[in-house]
């Protein structure tokens, strides 16, 4: 239907599976059946940990953002829902992760059912669902513009005192709304002012120190690669090696091997 696309895969019984969604289209899987024992994600615009996955839940990576993941012992189908971005109108889609949604679930089982059929009726019924199932995906996880403040700059003592913030906040997560506020400013002004700035996102900026620390005490160190993760702030071992390859192009391991 004008360039979206609903495709069903398979991923047989793996020790784990690791993918990246990035793009100028809307992507939304919606996980159909199946098991993992954890999955470990991360977004460049912001949320990273991890969450064990069950049937109906959804992940959506919006056009012009970007997703890693990595499951573990991971045996499961689902559905990968692809929306060009001319088709959400005015909506912005939201990143998200580990959300139930039996609806769209449904939606896109009862898409399943009549995609091999090519009578008249089901290409109706078919166009009928899918438009359906697009009006569904921006009314739950888009949100209207707002209409935006006036353009600011930060001055050098400005720049410093957020950067200092962050570098507190090395090894937790960024409170966003806080760092806005500290600064009489929307969250949403906050991140606008902040990507034209330092040219990156807080999160990124915050994942871009812990790399770099990291890369630091993985050439100068013994600690172990589970003493590093754990020092600078990351949920699990795993969660930071794949963090670190997403950023560097090789896992700790090979990276110390190298230097």
């Amino acid at each position: 239907m004008r360039g979206m696309d609903i495709r069903f895969l398979r991923q047989d019984f793996a020790e784990s599976v690791d993918w990246t969604i990035a793009g100028q289209r809307h992507e939304v899987l919606i996980w159909r059946s199946g098991t993992a024992r954890s999955k470990e994600f991360e977004f460049d615009s912001g949320a990273s940990g991890r969450i064990v996955p069950g049937v109906s839940n959804v992940w959506v990576v919006p056009a012009g953002d970007r997703s890693t993941a990595l499951a573990r012992h991971a045996e499961y189908s689902f559905a990968r829902v692809t929306l060009p971005a001319v088709l959400s109108g005015s909506a912005v889609l939201q990143p998200v992760v580990n959300r139930r949604d039996p609806l769209l679930h449904r939606l896109v089982e009862r898409v399943a059912s009549v995609g091999g059929r090519h009578d008249a009726v089901a290409r109706l019924l078919l166009e009928s669902l899918l438009d359906v199932t697009r009006l569904h995906i921006l009314d739950q996880y888009g949100d209207q513009p707002v209409s935006r403040e006036p353009a600011r700059e930060w001055d050098t003592r400005a720049r410093q005192r957020i950067t200092e913030s962050l570098n507190d906040a090395a090894d937790g997560d960024i409170d966003l709304r806080s760092l806005a506020e500290a600064e009489g400013m929307s969250v949403e002004a906050f991140r606008r002012t902040f990507a034209r700035t330092f040219r990156t996102t807080p999160h990124r900026y915050l994942q871009d120190r812990r790399i770099a620390q990291a890369k630091s005490l993985l050439v100068t160190s013994s600690l172990s690669m589970t003493e590093i993760g754990t020092a600078l702030g990351f949920a699990s071992p795993s969660h930071f090696a794949t963090a670190f390859k997403h950023r560097v192009g090789m896992t700790p391991s090979a990276y110390r091997a190298a230097h």
